[in-house]
């Protein structure tokens, strides 16, 4: 896999939508003043005019269900319109560690600033759409080759609005909407139990998981080992490394939402290998663990909900 050095905000930068507020008055669809606008941590201006003119249109679109829609309204949850943060990143140059197993800090630091940026684009148009919380959403990551080293991130989902009700409580605490991946049935039951979404928690990892000298040997030694089935304990390590690594990341960023725990978790992991580094063979001395996790933060169920009755409907097969 090419890798090359990327040249965007390093770890432990502020983010620039940070200091730079979003310009509604760029309306045009001028592609350097787009350009401008995401260097600076804005919407591009299409999507600015788009949201700027919800407040004369009492029409929406949403990508909701009937079932969702139905649900929601009950719930006194209008929609507003949908919303999406996107990014695509290119990944730096990745050099293979030697000494054994290890985070490769790249390409785990380019997925997770892809996250951030789309995730903080999606907010963005919450808050122009003055959305108390976004359902339904869809997501979106993957690499588009193994030689360009672009990577996508995606969200795309539905805004809403609570007249009344928890959700309107929390968007005046936080003044941001909640962002959730939880469809509308879901967010229905949460509510109904006097639990609210937080917002959005997610991390990703890449971790090399090297073969010891011995291991490598017992796997392509023409005897011995290789005729019998046999664990290969590194490969293990490095899947357990990877995992470890986003849940306490993921851990981290539920306690600083104050969140009571994490539900809809979404863990996807995909594998890539390698060539042991430092050894003159064409065979896999290494593999790459690269796992990503997305869930909701849900706060305390709130003392004074009594939960409701739910409906079980029986269908004969």
């Amino acid at each position: 896999m090419a890798f090359f050095r990327s040249k965007g905000n390093q770890p432990g930068q502020t983010p620039a939508s940070q200091s730079s507020p979003i310009k509604i008055s760029q309306t045009t669809d001028d592609p350097i003043a787009s350009q401008q606008a995401l260097e600076n941590g804005n919407l591009v201006p299409a999507a600015l005019r788009r949201l700027s003119a919800l407040s004369s249109d009492k029409s929406f679109t949403s990508d909701l269900s009937v079932n969702e829609f139905a649900l929601l309204t009950s719930s006194g949850l209008q929609p507003i319109c949908q919303v999406t943060g996107t990014a695509v990143y290119k990944v730096g140059y990745q050099p293979m560690p030697y000494g054994g197993s290890q985070t490769l800090n790249v390409i785990s630091e380019a997925f997770n600033e892809s996250r951030r940026l789309a995730v903080n684009r999606l907010e963005q148009e919450a808050a122009l759409a003055h959305a108390d919380a976004v359902v339904g959403t869809r997501i979106t990551q993957q690499m588009f080759n193994s030689e360009s080293s672009l990577i996508e991130f995606s969200l795309v989902g539905t805004a809403v609005k609570s007249v009344g009700g928890l959700l309107s409580e929390v968007r005046k605490k936080t003044d941001a909407a909640a962002l959730t991946t939880l469809n509308g049935q879901d967010l229905h039951l949460l509510l109904e139990n006097g639990i609210v979404p937080l917002g959005l928690v997610g991390a990703s990892s890449c971790y090399l998981a090297a073969l010891s000298p011995y291991t490598f040997q017992q796997m392509y030694s023409m005897y011995g080992a290789n005729m019998v089935n046999f664990e290969i304990k590194e490969f293990t390590d490095g899947y357990y490394a990877s995992r470890r690594i986003v849940m306490r990341e993921i851990e981290k960023t539920a306690k600083s939402l104050g969140a009571r725990g994490i539900i809809d978790f979404r863990f996807r992991s995909a594998t890539n290998s390698y060539q042991l580094p430092g050894m003159n063979s064409e065979n896999v001395g290494a593999v790459a663990f690269i796992t990503h996790v997305l869930a909701t933060a849900i706060s305390e169920p709130k003392q004074s909900a009594v939960p409701k009755q739910q409906k079980i409907l029986f269908v004969n097969p």
